[in-house]
Parts: structure tokens; C-alpha cells; sequence
């Protein structure tokens, strides 16, 4: 399931989407971690779909969709400190320095996408372990920061007069 564009092909399937999704939930926890769960790990499979899609999309759409991928991750990190109040967990905020740096944002939007949907596959990642709370913050900025790279890059930034 680490693979990007047309060949994840689970991708934009509904039922797979939701499998996935609930997989994440926590055994016997009880309806509001349930609901946090569902919550965290939909918005991340929309973050994923949206970072497929710049990585796949045709040269003239890359800015629009970069924008969307940056935007959809932003709104995800704005969000965690309520999902993680509601559930009880600790939110510690967004690591210093989680994103790659380096080589282009095309490949660091990849390279982030893909770890972010290597998590996603994996239903033994719950979110009440710590470690796995702070690998998915990282991952989500990676890819907001890597969608902004990309735009950056391919924006035209010739001065007109």
C-alpha cells in the first residue's frame, strides 16, 4: 500500500477508504475514541488522495492541487490539538525540523506521501501511542511543507511590467 498515483489503486475506492479507516480504532475504548479515530484517520486519507493527486495530476494543475494538499494539511494540524484533547491524549505539537529538506518538492511530497499512506495501511497504529501521534504530525507537515515546495517550485516567478 506504499505505492503512489495509479498504482494505489485502494486509493479512491469508498469501502476500502473506510476499512482502512477503521481499522486505526482503538479495541474497547468506547464511542469517543472511536469517533477522534474515524476523524484523524479520514482526514489523513484525504491528505494522502490530495498529495496523489498533485503527484499524478496533469503540469497544469499542479499549483491548484499543491495548494489544496498544503491547505488540507494545515487544516489536519489545526485541528489534532482538539481531536487529542477529546481523546485524552497529549498533544506536544508539531516536531522542530520533522520535514525533509532535501531534493525537490516533487520528491519530497513522495517521499512524505508515501510514509503518511504506509501508516495509514497499518492497522496495528492506534493513536494512543505516543510514538505513533508524533509520526503522523510529522508526516502531515512533511507534506504540507512538501506541497508548498512544490509550488514554490513551479510557480512562475518572472517579474512583468
Amino acid at each position: 500500500m506504499s505505492a503512489s498515483g495509479p498504482r494505489r489503486p485502494w486509493l479512491y475506492d469508498p469501502s476500502a477508504g473506510d476499512l482502512l479507516v477503521r481499522a486505526h480504532r482503538p479495541p474497547s475504548a468506547g464511542a469517543a475514541a472511536d469517533v477522534v479515530s474515524d476523524a484523524v484517520w479520514r482526514d489523513v486519507l484525504r491528505l494522502v488522495r490530495w498529495a496523489a493527486a498533485t503527484l499524478d495530476c496533469a503540469p497544469d494543475l499542479v499549483g491548484g492541487t499543491a495548494w489544496r494538499t498544503a491547505a488540507t494539511s494545515a487544516a489536519l494540524l489545526r485541528r489534532l490539538p482538539g481531536l487529542c484533547l477529546a481523546a485524552g491524549l497529549d498533544w506536544s505539537g508539531v516536531p522542530a525540523g520533522a520535514a525533509d529538506v532535501d531534493g525537490s518538492g516533487r520528491a519530497r511530497l513522495r517521499t512524505a506521501t508515501d510514509r503518511l499512506a504506509a501508516l495509514l495501511g497499518s492497522p496495528d497504529a492506534e493513536l494512543g501511542d505516543p510514538a505513533l501521534l508524533a509520526a503522523v504530525v510529522a508526516h502531515v507537515d512533511a507534506v504540507g511543507a512538501a506541497a508548498i515546495a512544490l509550488l514554490a517550485e513551479e510557480a512562475d516567478w518572472t517579474v512583468r511590467r
